[in-house]
């Protein structure tokens, strides 16, 4: 038996729990103790099951960083923006890392979305793995390969705006935020880091997604493991009615009104699950035959009994119901969803759409509904990667690692 620490550092939403729920239950089923290190505590309270195993407070940065860059280019980019040109505070929380683990008598680190974690890990000769989807699981070249959508204006890190060769400024951004990593590391009385890439070097990369839905546009030496069976909740309860069914799983956000709006003047027949949000805002999108789901609602049942989706652009979701062959519409917040929401558009399986006005959804919302193209698409990937065994990825997974 293993002593297994499942940590959550960056990000926000349920995805990474889910990820990390399921991981530990087969954990256990195995005969490992695990402990939970999350990001947010309110969200995982409610969301763990206590029989899992302890729940403790990730070492994470309180406040936004100095200095931060309005255009991540990379994920040296997104390294910056999340305190890495901070040395002290940055050194602090590698510490406060290795302190957990010594404290916990971790054996083994499984890391989403977990930079620093793994920094700490490698210090420590804690043996990890690396799991999610392709955003939080980058391509270990060097440099990092851009994740920018189209052509951009570039500078490097902490530099004054201004085009210039993309490779170049790929290049010095790795060099200014592994200067300040080294830094951190130095104050730690520890071993600098030959390359940024080193955060990932011996820990096991575990890609929870398919090619066509890779967040980069580079060859992978990693293998992609597919998506997990995540699902849980209740069976869908669909409105009483002869129409086409939409499930839309959708969060608090600037978006948000105009997209209920949108699904309530829709002729479809609408289930929307709702987290996070007020009631009041759930009551506001009802009518006939458009219900508001009360509580968790299993994913896996409504893409296959729906006939397309509605989403913001999270990554699981997305392939959840590609998965089942389901078209859908995508209105993205973030950047790491734009990626998402670019991959499956341009395999034609979803519509992207701006949420600025009513009118552009309700179109998006006819076209994925009665256009067969988008349909035809959504089947192609279902085809291509539905018939694998999604239940054998964590066990498989689980017997590499441990």
């Amino acid at each position: 038996m293993a002593k297994v620490l499942l940590a959550w550092e960056l990000g926000g939403n349920y995805g990474h729990l889910v990820a990390l729920r399921a991981l530990a239950r087969e954990l256990k089923r195995k005969g490992h103790a695990c402990t939970f290190a999350v990001r947010g505590l309110g969200s995982a309270q409610g969301f763990l099951d206590p029989a899992l195993g302890p729940l403790v407070q990730a070492p994470v940065r309180l406040t936004q960083g100095r200095n931060r860059v309005r255009t991540q280019l990379s994920y040296a980019s997104l390294l910056h923006n999340i305190g890495f040109n901070d040395p002290v505070e940055l050194a602090g929380r590698i510490q406060a890392w290795r302190t957990l683990y010594r404290a916990l008598g971790t054996e083994f680190l499984f890391a989403d979305h977990s930079p620093v974690a793994l920094i700490a890990a490698r210090t420590l000769g804690i043996p990890a793995a690396c799991i999610g989807n392709g955003f939080t699981v980058p391509p270990r070249l060097s440099p990092f390969p851009s994740f920018r959508l189209g052509p951009v204006r570039m500078a490097p890190v902490g530099a004054p705006s201004g085009a210039t060769d993309l490779q170049s400024v790929l290049l010095k951004n790795e060099a200014a935020v592994l200067k300040e990593l080294n830094h951190a590391l130095a104050l730690l009385k520890l071993r600098p880091f030959a390359l940024l890439q080193d955060i990932f070097r011996g820990a096991a990369p575990a890609l929870f997604t398919y090619a066509p839905l890779d967040h980069y546009d580079v060859p992978r030496s990693e293998t992609f493991r597919g998506l997990p069976d995540y699902s849980y909740g209740a069976p869908p309860r669909w409105p009483e009615g002869r129409g086409p069914k939409v499930f839309a799983y959708l969060t608090p956000n600037t978006s948000l009104p105009v997209v209920l709006k949108a699904l309530k003047q829709s002729k479809a027949w609408v289930i929307v699950r709702l987290p996070g949000a007020l009631p009041e805002v759930a009551a506001e999108a009802l009518r006939s035959g458009l219900t508001v789901a009360p509580g968790p609602v299993h994913f896996r049942a409504a893409a296959e009994s729906c006939d397309a989706f509605v989403n913001y652009g999270a990554h699981s979701t997305v392939a959840e119901f590609l998965l089942a062959g389901k078209p859908g519409i995508l209105v993205p917040d973030l950047h790491e969803r734009a990626l998402t929401a670019r991959r499956a558009t341009g395999m034609g399986a979803a519509l992207s759409v701006r949420a600025t006005s009513v009118t552009p959804l309700r179109r998006a919302l006819d076209q994925v509904i009665d256009d067969p193209a988008p349909r035809k698409a959504a089947a192609a990937f279902a085809a291509g990667h539905g018939g694998r065994d999604r239940a054998g990825i964590l066990p498989g997974l689980i017997g590499e690692v441990l």
